[in-house]
């Protein structure tokens, strides 16, 4: 039995959660240009940040399909 869920619901939670990790970036780098460069904190925190962007990136990339999808079959 499946579970069916709108694509607006869907493509508003994964919105909110693409928000999330933009804000988590943000906390990564700003502890990053707190740290002093060169050092394992500064490099932990700037790959952090790079990969919560990454992660940012892909998801819009994927509520963008689905948004282009959902507006085909309108």
């Amino acid at each position: 039995m499946g579970v069916t869920v709108a694509p607006a619901s869907l493509i508003s939670e994964l919105s909110l959660v693409a928000d999330e990790f933009a804000a988590r970036a943000l906390l990564q780098e700003a502890f990053r240009d707190r740290a002093r460069p060169g050092t394992g904190v500064h490099h932990q925190h700037a790959h952090s940040a790079t990969l919560w962007r990454m992660a940012e990136g892909c998801l819009r990339a994927r509520i963008e399909q689905l948004e282009l999808g959902a507006t085909a079959t309108d």
